[in-house]
């Protein structure tokens, strides 16, 4: 089941796919990446994806999607 999250302008969109893949639409930069965690920093927000076997599956100026076993995808503000 997909869902899909729409933040305000200028914030990353967020696509789930059950919980198997997360899709970041936006201007975004990976801050921290590890097999159990990764951060996407999008202006002033983070996305948090955590889980089991992650990986970057594409990467370019406008989309990244991370596969694995999603457990969480939270939201941190500030430095995250």
């Amino acid at each position: 089941m997909e869902q899909r999250f729409h933040t305000h302008m200028g914030d990353p969109t967020v696509e789930l796919d059950g919980n198997r893949s997360v899709v970041i639409t936006g201007r975004c930069a990976i801050t921290l990446y590890s097999e159990t965690e990764m951060r996407v920093r999008c202006g002033g927000l983070t996305v948090r994806v955590s889980g089991d076997g992650l990986e970057l599956r594409t990467l370019d100026e406008a989309e990244l999607s991370i596969v694995g076993l999603i457990a969480e995808v939270g939201f941190l503000t500030g430095e995250g």
